[in-house]
C-alpha cells in the first residue's frame, strides 16, 4: 500500500514541475516556407534550363501578380511565348501552349511545380514535406508527393528567406529542372 502512494505522489510532482522541453519547444523561431509571390511581391523572373530525355531546353519563367490570379510565361529562344497560363486559385486556365506542353503529364507536372513555387497549402493529391537543417528556419529540401510523379526540390543560396537557385529532381533522375532567380520584386 506503501509503495503505490509513493509512485502516486511521485507522478503528481513529475505532473506539476515545469519541464525544460516545453520552454525549448516555444523557443524555436518561426519558420518561412519559400513561396514566390506569397506576400507583397508582383513579379518573378526565373531562368530555367530543364533536362528530359537526354534533351536540354532553356527559357525564363515569368510571373506577374494580378488582381485576383497570377499570369505565368514561358519565353523561349527570340523572345517566343511557349505558354502564357493563369492560375486562380488551384485553377489553372492556359491563353497559349507549347508543344512541349502538349503531353497531358508533362502539363500536369509543370502544374505541380508552379503550384510548389508560388502558393502555398495542399491542392488535390498533392502533399508537401519540408526539411529543415538545425535552428535554420528556411527549408534545404522539399518533398512533392503527387499520383503522377514524385519531386524533390532542393533550395540553395537564400538572400534572405528567398532562394536564389531550385533545383527540382525526379525519381531517376528522369527530369532534372534548374531554376536561378534573376528578379524578384
Amino acid at each position: 500500500m506503501k509503495f503505490s502512494n509513493v509512485i502516486i505522489l511521485a507522478l503528481c510532482f513529475c505532473a506539476c514541475t515545469n519541464s525544460t522541453n516545453i520552454k525549448k519547444s516555444a523557443e524555436i523561431p518561426a519558420r518561412a516556407v519559400p513561396v514566390f509571390m506569397a506576400g507583397t511581391e508582383n513579379r518573378t523572373a526565373l531562368k530555367t534550363a530543364l533536362e528530359a530525355k537526354g534533351k536540354n531546353y532553356n527559357f525564363l519563367l515569368l510571373a506577374n501578380k494580378k488582381k485576383d490570379f497570377i499570369n505565368f510565361k514561358l519565353i523561349g529562344d527570340f523572345a517566343a511565348v511557349l505558354a502564357s497560363v493563369n492560375l486562380r486559385g488551384g485553377d489553372f486556365e492556359y491563353e497559349t501552349i507549347s508543344p512541349l506542353l502538349s503531353d497531358i503529364k508533362a502539363k500536369q507536372v509543370f502544374e505541380e511545380i508552379l503550384l510548389a513555387l508560388f502558393t502555398f497549402g495542399e491542392y488535390g493529391d498533392l502533399k508537401y514535406k519540408y526539411y529543415f537543417n538545425t535552428g535554420e528556419i528556411v527549408p534545404y529540401k522539399l518533398k512533392q508527393k503527387s499520383q503522377l510523379l514524385d519531386k524533390i526540390f532542393l533550395f540553395e543560396d537564400y538572400k534572405g528567406t528567398v532562394p536564389q537557385k531550385i533545383t527540382v529532381k525526379t525519381k531517376f533522375d528522369i527530369v532534372k529542372i534548374d531554376f536561378e532567380l534573376l528578379a524578384y520584386d
